[in-house]
């Protein structure tokens, strides 16, 4: 196996790793957290939504289903909002926290179909949860605006407990 050959299936399964673990998380924050619950709220229930990244079989699918953000498809879903990372390394970037997901959503390197004011929803959403989740030195370059650090931690404190009970 060559070493191109290696880095690509490592940054393949970094990525779609990490998608795994947006979604565990995004869906978790929605119940728990007030900011995100907030900018995931106004979408409908049946609203279906699936990340993905342009070259790959697999993405993360969202749905609402009873007021609640749950990970994966319903049987049969049509998805009316499609968000695609254009290119892999876009993806690996991204997701590796070191573009902003609201930056590359303003640089079009994100691909919508379907609504672009539920793409607007899910992109703030998700910028609020890597506030949360990811250290200050991280996040503050990625952010316009960062938590204060002592509600931060009490929030993202919350987010990882009920990542680990469930």
């Amino acid at each position: 196996m060559t070493l191109d050959k290696l880095r690509s299936t490592g940054h393949r399964l970094w990525s779609l790793s990490l998608l795994w673990v947006l979604g565990r998380t995004l869906c978790r924050a929605a119940r728990i957290d007030e900011s995100v619950r907030r900018e995931l709220s106004p979408l409908a229930d049946g609203t279906c939504i699936r990340l993905e990244i342009n070259g790959y079989r697999r993405g993360l699918n969202l749905h609402k289903q009873d007021g609640r953000w749950r990970c994966g498809a319903p049987s049969r879903a049509v998805h009316p909002l499609r968000v695609s990372f254009k290119h892999p390394a876009i993806a690996f970037r991204a997701l590796s926290f070191r573009l902003g997901i609201n930056q590359a959503f303003c640089e079009n390197r994100l691909l919508v179909e379907g609504d672009l004011t539920t793409a607007m929803h899910l992109v703030r959403a998700i910028e609020q949860l890597q506030a949360l989740i990811l250290p200050a030195f991280i996040a503050k370059p990625l952010m316009r605006h960062y938590p204060d650090p002592v509600d931060k931690a009490v929030r993202a404190g919350r987010i990882y407990l009920g990542l680990l009970t469930g």
